[in-house]
């Protein structure tokens, strides 16, 4: 590979090391405490040192490597290296009692790592980097796993292929397709956008000027001057990409080394999401494109929460057993690399999607087909009319909350179905075919849907796009028939429950707000209010149910 070419201009310089005992040991069976050795380097290469922290079970010995690295350290900026050490120790000592080396570094331009941090640029080089020092330590025994979750399971897939002695991987909640991370059918994701504007080059003192607002700032173009105070040339040229299709994503910083990080990967990867997840259409996407050779020996668990695996304590719902490390134990992580190493039995099976059966309460696994037999919903009779204001658009609440009250916009239209009348499991993707009109030539649409129970009503599901997106052109006043596609879900709808759907033209606290204008946003200097009509008896609501 060209990129370890220049890995030979690699130096190393260590700092401080030391042992510590460990009294994890069980005494009664009269074994003597082991030393784990702990230290920490400053690796250099292309001019910048990686602040590197090295765990191993013991002094001396050969050790399978399990390596992560991430930019969310910036809280150790000032505190002694010795004390960083320390602390990732304790929280990670129990997987050196298990027989793994543990390699965690500082990417580039974050905590103690020298340079300046940008998202995804860097990290080909600079892990790659990092893997062929691991291969020139005396501890290393021949095998690296990787392991990370959200952007640090990115880094792993921005070195891919991977080599030979990558024998297994841990990605959680994390897609690997970039466009997915930016964009929901040509909508920009505000949150993925702030997250990019809140580490770029966060200790390089540039005296930043942004919020959620700076993204509804029209023309968007140079947005990168006005909040950065210099030219971001990655970040623009991802504005000027809201189509899948763009050759921007086509290019090495627009992730097309990533999306197919796993396709082909022959080694056992645990892949991770749960139903509330920013990402979990996406990791579902990933786990399909797996070669069945790969497929068949790794797997996809999928909880009722969130990012973070957890939910909203005010403003979402609890789930017995929900939780990844409640299901599977604390050590899921450390069991699925003894399990490939060792054979070592798991609680969930290979091959198949482990998954959280909502409101039924309990986990399975399976293949989660789609289920056969699709229940068709109308939804209602006439239409509905509204004005849609991009300088005051309505905002709601995602996936895992509580529906707020929506204090009666006229810009919202909320509907519910009839109450079912059995109990019904929901298996997959759920479809809404939505009849729109609008007097503009471009606009955006937006469906949520909730499950609505005597005592609360609980968000499932959203979706967005636009007129020309799906379309690709719209006639004025003209009617159209709008697909949208929810990601996968499994849920019980019991008897006397219904569901509820809001339907808008955008969710401000979600999506940068469409202007309106036909024609890339990122240019548009404008907005106008649009005249938008939902045409409820041409419109329906589809969902994957599974057989009684």
């Amino acid at each position: 590979m060209k990129e370890i070419e220049n890995i030979k201009n690699v130096f190393i310089h260590t700092i401080i090391g030391f042992s510590i005992k460990s009294n994890e040991r069980d005494p009664k069976k009269g074994e003597e405490n082991m030393k784990h050795h702990i230290y920490y380097k400053y690796l250099e290469f292309n001019d910048e040192k990686f602040f590197t922290i090295c765990l191993l079970p013991g002094k001396n010995g050969k050790f399978p490597v399990v390596i992560s690295r991430s930019p969310y350290v910036n809280h150790t900026v000032d505190m002694p290296e010795e004390k960083i050490m320390q602390d990732y120790y304790h929280s990670a000592k129990y997987w050196l009692e298990r027989g793994y080396a543990l390699l965690f570094q500082h990417c580039k331009g974050q905590g103690k790592s020298t340079g300046a941090f940008v998202p995804y640029v860097h990290e080909r080089e600079d892990g790659l980097a990092f893997r062929e020092w691991v291969r020139r330590q005396p501890f290393y025994n021949g095998e690296i796993y990787l392991v990370g979750g959200s952007y640090t399971a990115s880094l792993h897939y921005a070195t891919a292929p991977f080599e030979a002695d990558v024998k297994g991987a841990i990605f959680e909640v994390q897609d690997s397709e970039r466009y997915r991370l930016w964009y929901r059918n040509g909508q920009m994701r505000k949150g993925h956008a702030n997250w990019h504007f809140g580490l770029y080059k966060a200790k390089c003192n540039l005296h930043k000027k942004f919020d959620m607002r700076s993204f509804s700032k029209i023309p968007i173009k140079g947005v990168s001057n006005s909040t950065f105070g210099e030219y971001a040339h990655d970040f623009e040229q991802m504005l000027e990409a809201s189509s899948p299709s763009h050759e921007f994503w086509s290019t090495r910083f627009g992730g097309v080394d990533t999306k197919d990080a796993v396709t082909d990967a022959d080694i056992p990867i645990l892949l991770t999401t749960g139903y509330n997840d920013f990402y979990v259409g996406g990791v579902f996407k990933m786990w399909q494109r797996m070669s069945e050779q790969t497929k068949r020996k790794s797997a996809l668990l999928v909880s009722p929460y969130n990012h973070g695996d957890d939910y909203d304590q005010e403003n979402g719902i609890p789930f017995p057993n929900g939780q990844r490390r409640q299901a599977f134990g604390g050590d899921y992580q450390i069991a699925w690399l003894d399990h490939i190493r060792k054979g070592t039995p798991l609680p969930y099976k290979t091959g198949v999607i482990t998954y959280y059966r909502v409101f039924e309460n309990g986990w399975q696994s399976d293949f989660f087909q789609p289920a056969t037999k699709d229940l068709t919903i109308p939804l209602g009779t006439g239409s509905f009319c509204f004005d849609y204001d991009p300088l005051c658009p309505p905002s709601f609440r995602g996936e895992g909350l509580l529906v707020e009250d929506l204090q009666g916009r006229s810009d919202v239209l909320s509907i519910c179905t009839p109450a079912f009348d059995a109990d019904t499991f929901v298996k997959g993707q759920m479809k809404i075919m939505l009849a729109v009109e609008s007097n503009v030539p471009d606009t955006s649409f937006y469906v949520r849907i909730s499950i609505k129970k005597p005592e609360y009503t609980y968000v499932l599901r959203h979706d967005i796009t636009s007129l020309c997106y799906q379309l690709g052109d719209y006639n004025e006043n003209s009617i159209a028939t709008l697909e949208f596609c929810f990601d996968e879900y499994a849920f019980l709808i019991k008897k006397g429950d219904c569901l509820q759907l809001d339907i808008s033209s955008t969710d401000n606290n979600t999506y940068v707000c469409h202007t309106n204008k036909k024609g890339e946003y990122y240019l548009q200097t404008e907005t106008e209010k649009a005249e938008n009509k939902i045409h409820l008896d041409k419109s329906c609501l589809i969902l994957p149910v599974e057989p009684s």
